[in-house]
């Protein structure tokens, strides 16, 4: 999974330059300023033992998509600009968000990663990326990414028609992104040098034979490398999804090792990146309706009993189905990035439960980061309590609606629900003087309205789906029976 971080000040780079203060800062650092290097290992290049790939075949390299998308757009085409007359193609359709990798079988440590690679006439501002890169893991990868950029990133860096910006990234371990101005209908040759220090990498990124980009790595051998080749169409890079197909050519790629470097490696049990679903444009609508039977790319699913779990969730007939008892309590899919303002439904209908069982299920939006503090919303179908239930009328087998908030506090049964039914729970969260206003919503009808006092800068939430049993908190009796919600859609709308 390739996520982006873009940075808010933006700086044109021809030359990497750091200046040394007080506190003695290393030059080789980009964000520490008290840490430095004692010495890097310089090591001999063994020139004898380097792998060089020309694609004239696809030996020694495979697909690399996300584990659903089944469509190789790799092909070994002629090239008269190649050295030995055959060049790797990806490509990528017009109004899509394919992305498309093919990368090395085996996985490589310290040394010098080399691609000559064929930045095409990328649209301006189209969604579309070449990219060049490693990676181990999503917090271990190390980029080159060339695409257009925003209109408001060309205009910053005063970018020619004829220029693209070459993103330089760690995506984690430390975070380091440099933006580069390059010229696109041609070839570079994209570097990455990865040397020791006291058993870490220390990493020199290089275009064209200038480095822009140095930074020692927390992480060293430990982490070995698949070597990537892409082209993806990313929404961070652009504003517009592709008016046309767009493709990289990779003439060649050589490892090149250090005398220190470890020896290449097979991986008994490799992954390749899970792409994200790119989050939605302003007004956008994205809706999981599982009809592919499948729990949806970027949803993570957990219970509170480990490799039991899969008893207990299941997407079957079209439906998320989530299963408690007195041993599974919790059962629950979260999805993979954090959220803001916008409005978030979950269809569900709820099962018949014996009077006065500790059962509920629907949805959540809980704090992304604990450190700002607790400010839990929720919106479900549980059996209450019994003055409630007595206050709103509700027949034997019928489930109360709760709202909650933890901050500003609120806690509200709201009206009756019938089992075997289908509702939409909406919690919609507007945005009113850079502040949250919460909105409550049964089948589209407003239930209840409530300002706050903090926005998107202060907090973030995780977009949870949910059933929960036995939680000392719930009134009534502990189960001793399997209750199943299901779930036939999931809605985000970004505001």
């Amino acid at each position: 999974m390739k996520i982006i971080k873009i940075l808010s000040l933006v700086t044109v780079i021809t030359t990497i330059t750091y200046s040394c203060d007080k506190l003695n800062k290393d030059e080789r650092f980009t964000d520490d300023p008290k840490s430095w290097v004692t010495g890097v290992s310089q090591g001999e290049l063994l020139t004898n033992e380097q792998s060089v790939w020309e694609f004239t075949s696809m030996n020694d390299w495979e697909v690399a998509n996300h584990p659903r998308d089944l469509i190789d757009n790799s092909s070994i085409i002629d090239n008269t600009d190649a050295k030995d007359g055959k060049v790797l193609k990806i490509f990528t359709d017009a109004n899509s968000q394919q992305r498309k990798k093919v990368r090395t079988v085996r996985q490589f440590g310290s040394g010098i990663y080399t691609w000559r690679t064929y930045i095409s006439d990328l649209g301006e501002t189209e969604r579309v990326s070449i990219g060049s890169w490693l990676w181990n893991d999503d917090k271990h990868e190390l980029d080159f990414e060339v695409g257009s950029g925003t209109s408001k990133e060309r205009e910053t860096l005063g970018l020619a028609s004829d220029e693209v910006i070459a993103y330089i990234t760690s995506q984690d371990n430390p975070f380091v992104q440099q933006k580069v101005r390059i010229k696109k209908n041609t070839w570079h040759t994209f570097q990455i040098d990865l040397k020791l220090a006291n058993g870490k990498y220390f990493a020199t990124w290089i275009i064209d034979g200038t480095a822009y980009a140095k930074q020692q790595l927390n992480y060293g051998e430990e982490y070995p490398f698949h070597i990537f080749c892409s082209t993806e169409n990313l929404k961070f890079i652009g504003d517009t999804w592709t008016y046309q197909q767009h493709y990289g050519l990779w003439d060649s790629v050589t490892y090149t090792p250090y005398s220190y470097s470890m020896k290449p490696i097979l991986p008994a049990n490799s992954a390749v990146p899970i792409d994200p679903a790119p989050e939605p444009d302003e007004g956008e609508t994205i809706k999981w309706n599982f009809q592919d039977n499948m729990i949806p790319a970027n949803w993570n699913v957990w219970t509170n009993v480990g490799g039991d779990g899969p008893a207990y969730y299941k997407v079957e007939d079209k439906q998320l189905q989530l299963t408690n008892d007195s041993y599974c309590t919790t059962s629950k899919l979260t999805y993979g990035t954090p959220v803001s303002y916008g409005k978030y439904t979950w269809t569900v209908s709820f099962p018949e439960l014996t009077p006065s069982d500790k059962f509920m299920a629907g949805g959540t939006l809980y704090t992304a980061d604990e450190g700002n503090g607790y400010h839990t919303l929720t919106i479900v179908g549980w059996y209450g309590k019994d003055e409630e239930r007595k206050r709103l009328g509700a027949k034997s087998n019928q489930l109360l609606l709760r709202i909650y908030s933890e901050v500003p506090g609120l806690d509200r049964n709201v009206t009756t629900l019938d089992p075997n039914v289908e509702y939409k729970l909406s919690i919609e969260l507007k945005k009113v003087s850079n502040k949250y206003v919460i909105v409550y919503l049964l089948n589209n009808e407003v239930i209840q309205t409530v300002p706050t006092t903090y926005g998107a800068d202060t907090v973030k939430f995780l977009f949870i789906t949910s059933a929960e049993s036995n939680r000392g908190w719930m009134p009534g009796n502990d189960i001793s029976q399997k209750y199943t919600a299901k779930f036939s859609s999931l809605e985000y709308t970004a505001y």
